[in-house]
């Protein structure tokens, strides 16, 4: 199945890429949802099967790949629109080339969630970079090209750190050891690997796969990418494509859990998500564009994240959850900017208010996506944020716990502040063009309000099968 799926992924995505009609390639763009939907179904009914030798339809693969084609379903029926919009260039050219590589980022996507092998998953990740830096590049402006090159820089410097991490575990690894390096074997064998390299290993693994998870260090990699990029884009690079940079990750920590070095590496999780915490709060204390607001967000969710990986027990049940549901509220978020450029045409904050006044659908959405991104209940990322807090407890972490509350309580603040004075409060400057009051279309209304609802019933009621699969 997954060769199937690779083959059509691919000559879908390259007839995309050559096809100079924006009616054709819509309907062409149907074939990237159908064939999503055909992988995601028949993964859940086979589950923990292998194929081609490098995938395995684990409970975490099924679970990133269902909210990787939910996302992506409401993605694209977003970008119908989007890229209607008028510019001073060639509209079909760049329709083709925007749902070519779109195609190609969701395909990468999917394969790394997928991948049971260490350098196979590396590929596929650095294919992710190649794709968004295309959807970054969209509308081909100063901005976009200044943030499309910083993200290949970082991204491609933050890959080369994954790349010396897997040498390292190669020089870890006893010589019986090197017949293959799929995850399941890694984790069996990591007691009897050499403990500085696999500590090497880690400390570069965990670096480079930073940039994707929008932590400490690399974390600016993805700030101007999201800013600069279609907002459709933009919606995927800060759900979907974090969650796969977590996965990356959390399938080479569990070879960390196995080995001596576990102590030691939980340490530096637990280090990395409370300066990403901190850094996070200082920076939305600060900001003034509404997408580097939410942009800062995703380093605060993924900080909480890391959290509960490294409290262990329960923790990483709902650290996974919590990434799974920030994917839905973010991507809903970023969704609904492109109300606010109708509306405003300026992302700036400053010149930004009274929304309440021209789209009354619109503010719904902004109340209740700034509920659930502050892990306000009924908010899923309230009960998760809990019980990794309750994990912390339960391993007398009661310091680090009180730092992580006191900076999310600054963090809360600083998204409400802003929230609640778009919605009320008059701008600060006048914006260069007058606000204009739009009715969001339904379909987008629905989508949108869809993605909030499924982060609040994730939390609230979690199913008994979502809960199979996180176990």
């Amino acid at each position: 199945m997954i060769l199937i799926y690779l083959i059509a992924a691919l000559v879908i995505g390259t007839t995309q890429f050559l096809i100079r009609d924006r009616r054709l390639t819509h309907i062409v763009a149907t074939l990237t949802i159908a064939i999503q939907w055909m992988l995601t179904i028949y993964a859940t009914f086979h589950r923990d099967e292998t194929d081609l030798s490098f995938f395995k339809f684990d409970g975490l693969a099924i679970l990133m790949l269902w909210a990787l084609t939910i996302i992506s379903t409401v993605v694209m029926s977003h970008s119908t629109r989007y890229i209607e919009t008028p510019l001073h260039l060639d509209l079909n050219k760049m329709t083709s080339q925007y749902y070519g590589a779109m195609q190609i980022l969701i395909m990468a996507l999917s394969a790394a969630c997928l991948s049971n092998h260490i350098a196979m998953t590396w590929i596929f990740v650095e294919i992710t970079t190649l794709s968004a830096s295309a959807l970054i590049f969209y509308r081909r402006g100063k901005g976009e090209i200044e943030a499309t090159w910083k993200y290949v820089f970082a991204c491609s410097i933050s890959l080369v750190f994954v790349y010396v991490g897997i040498l390292f575990l190669t020089t870890a690894m006893q010589p019986g050891m090197r017949e293959s390096l799929d995850f399941e074997s890694l984790e069996k064998n990591a007691s009897a690997m050499d403990q500085f390299w696999l500590k090497m290993a880690m400390i570069f693994i965990f670096v480079g796969y930073s940039a994707k998870m929008s932590l400490m260090p690399m974390f600016t990699a993805g700030i101007d990418a999201k800013d600069e990029a279609p907002t459709p884009a933009a919606a995927m690079l800060s759900s979907v494509l974090m969650n796969t940079g977590f996965v990356a990750f959390y399938r080479f920590y569990r070879v960390i859990q196995n080995s001596g070095a576990y102590e030691w590496g939980r340490g530096v999780v637990l280090a990395v998500a409370l300066i990403s915490l901190f850094i996070a709060a200082v920076y939305l204390i600060r900001v003034h564009n509404v997408k580097r607001l939410f942009a800062y967000s995703s380093v605060e969710h993924m900080a909480v994240a890391m959290l509960g990986l490294a409290a262990g027990g329960i923790g990483v049940v709902y650290c996974i959850l919590h990434v799974v549901i920030h994917s839905f509220v973010k991507s809903s978020i970023f969704l609904h900017i492109s109300n606010l450029y109708r509306v405003y045409g300026t992302k700036q904050l400053s010149n930004i208010g009274r929304y309440i006044r021209y789209s009354w659908t619109g503010t719904l959405i902004v109340v209740l996506a700034t509920i659930s991104i502050t892990a306000m209940p009924p908010s899923g990322l309230f009960f998760t944020e809990l019980m990794i807090f309750k994990s912390m407890i339960d391993i007398h972490w009661w310091v680090w716990l009180v730092v992580a509350m006191i900076l999310l309580t600054v963090i809360v603040w600083a998204i409400s502040r802003d929230m609640f004075a778009l919605i009320f409060q008059k701008e600060e400057e006048p914006a260069a063009t007058d606000p204009k009051k739009v009715d969001m279309p339904l379909l987008e209304m629905a989508g949108q309000l869809l993605l909030l609802f499924i982060a609040i019933w994730l939390g609230i009621h979690t199913p008994t099968y979502v809960m199979d699969l996180l176990s």
